[in-house]
């Protein structure tokens, strides 16, 4: 399975959830390999799902905050 940018993009989020099949895993690793662009992309991904981890551990979320993000989730556009 050869994989381009745009598959690369679209598939990011389930590649660093670890939810990807392996034929996509393999596909995105390949071509991170030779793409820095989207290497790029999936490092500053990965640092900020970093750095919200680390920031809701430290202190708890705002029930106003929590309710706005839902909020948003549920009334964007696919």
């Amino acid at each position: 399975m050869a994989c381009n940018c745009d598959d690369a993009c679209r598939d990011l989020h389930l590649y660093l959830d670890g939810e990807a099949t392996v034929a996509v895993r393999t596909a995105i690793s390949a071509h991170l390999e030779c793409c820095p662009s989207c290497a790029d992309a999936f490092h500053f991904e990965a640092q900020v799902r970093l750095v919200v981890a680390r920031c809701c551990c430290e202190e708890p979320v705002p029930e106003s905050l929590r309710v706005r993000v839902l909020q948003a989730i549920y009334t964007a556009d696919p």
